[in-house]
């Protein structure tokens, strides 16, 4: 079973895809190098609760979206 980490790093990755932001995008949007995103979107290292904000803002979802459901 995936971590939490890992967890919202599989949901970020697929709103990126939804919303057809690509990494370059999100690392403008975040103030972040592409690499640094990768490291997100890989579960290395976790996003902020920061990023998290500025990325649903960037994307018009809520927030909530990026957490995996309990039952998952």
């Amino acid at each position: 079973m995936a971590n939490t980490t890992e967890r919202i790093a599989n949901k970020a990755r697929g709103l990126a895809a939804e919303h057809r932001f690509t990494q370059t995008r999100i690392a403008h949007v975040l103030g972040l190098s592409r690499t640094s995103v990768v490291e997100r979107f890989n579960g290395r290292v976790p996003f902020t609760a920061t990023e998290l904000f500025e990325l649903a803002a960037a994307m018009n979802v809520p927030v909530a979206r990026f957490f995996p459901d309990d039952t998952s």
